[in-house]
């Protein structure tokens, strides 16, 4: 989000009235927009775009997630199995050196996927514009252009 040069005016000049440029931080096409003349709370929802791609997208990673999970777990799994062997004197160090390994290579790619899982999750809130403000809807784009292209343009002024 942007905000617009009133801003500071706002702050500094008493009885200026303070305006805020509503920015989309992702394209999409508009699902839902509030109306002019609503009046909002910050926090409310201003507008939804499409987030249908982004939706498929998490959760292809949390069923890659569940992949990666069941393999650290067998990877676990081996570990101990190995470590009980090597305690008995059945298996070598280097047997348990391996099984270590291996456990950690799965743990690590794992913690890594669940990054982007976090990562996928933080992009899909960008397709609900909430108000970080209270005021009243002024402006909101022609519906007939209601598609968002990568030009940043202004969805809303809020006064």
């Amino acid at each position: 989000m942007k905000f617009n040069h009133w801003l500071a005016l706002g702050l500094f000049l008493p009885g200026i009235t303070l305006a805020l440029d509503i920015y989309p931080q992702v394209s999409g096409s508009i699902v839902e927009m509030t109306t002019p003349g609503k009046q909002v709370s910050s926090g409310d929802v201003l507008v939804k775009l499409d987030d249908r791609q982004a939706q498929l997208t998490l959760q292809h990673l949390k069923a890659i997630g569940n992949i990666k999970q069941q393999a650290f777990d067998d990877a676990l799994l081996v570990f101990d199995q190995t470590q009980e062997l090597y305690d008995r004197m059945v298996a070598s160090h280097r047997d348990l050196d391996i099984a270590k390994m291996a456990r950690n290579a799965q743990k690590r790619e794992l913690d890594a996927h669940n990054v982007l899982i976090k990562i996928q999750m933080i992009e899909l809130e960008k397709y609900q514009i909430k108000s970080p403000i209270s005021g009243v809807v002024k402006q909101t784009p022609d519906l007939r252009n209601a598609t968002n292209i990568a030009i940043p343009k202004v969805l809303i002024v809020i006064e």
